[in-house]
């Protein structure tokens, strides 16, 4: 079964710790799935927003280097860990991989040029290219509402609740192309693992078809 982890740039002090949990768990498990980890922008994507505003910057621009910022993670991640990286999704072997993303999407460009399709959305895409479960990493539980957690909610309603954990392109790429994701929080490794061997989590389930 293949897995796409999108790892959040906002977990970044916990995160290569948990690479190197998924790293254990590949190691360990008999089945040896392939685990594609895509690296968020984090702060390094922060400062491209801070910098657009300041020297209007065009949505354009602001994409590839909100790219290149997703791109650094993966570098920082790698660096700090033992997890190979990996510039395309072609041939991907079992395991554990960090993809640099900015080449693929480079010579794909499907995708729109906008702050509404970030991290999220770009792992929803790669994991319909690659047939796998998304699992989003996060800094928080799942989708809160009045700060009490939505166990599981359709892509239709999320597109209608404004400002959640996700970004506003996912509900609606997993929409259209009818895939389910779960988010959970990394601050604990075990739902991570959890999620990934498709198991039940405390998170949020999002269903593509409602």
């Amino acid at each position: 079964m293949n897995v796409v982890v999108k790892l959040g740039g906002s977990l970044i002090n916990s995160a290569p710790d948990i690479v190197n949990r998924l790293l254990e768990y590949s190691e360990t498990s008999k089945d040896r799935d392939t685990i594609l980890i895509v690296p968020g922008g984090g702060i390094f994507a922060d400062s491209i927003r801070t910098a657009g505003k300041q020297y209007n910057i065009g949505e354009v621009a602001a994409h590839w280097m909100a790219i290149l910022a997703m791109e650094q993670y993966g570098y920082y991640l790698i660096d700090k860990t033992s997890a190979n990286g990996v510039g395309s999704i072609d041939d991907l072997k079992s395991g554990i991989s960090i993809l640099l993303p900015y080449r693929l999407l480079k010579e794909t460009d499907e995708l729109a040029h906008s702050w509404n399709v970030t991290s999220d959305t770009i792992a929803a895409w790669i994991a319909s290219m690659v047939n796998a479960r998304l699992v989003k990493v996060t800094d928080v539980d799942g989708v809160l509402v009045e700060n009490e957690l939505v166990h599981e909610i359709g892509a239709t309603d999320l597109l209608t609740m404004g400002t959640t954990c996700v970004d506003i392109g996912l509900p609606e790429f997993i929409r259209a192309n009818n895939m389910d994701c779960v988010i959970v929080n990394g601050h604990y490794p075990d739902r991570v693992l959890a999620a990934v061997e498709g198991d039940a989590v405390i998170g949020t389930y999002i269903k593509g078809n409602i």
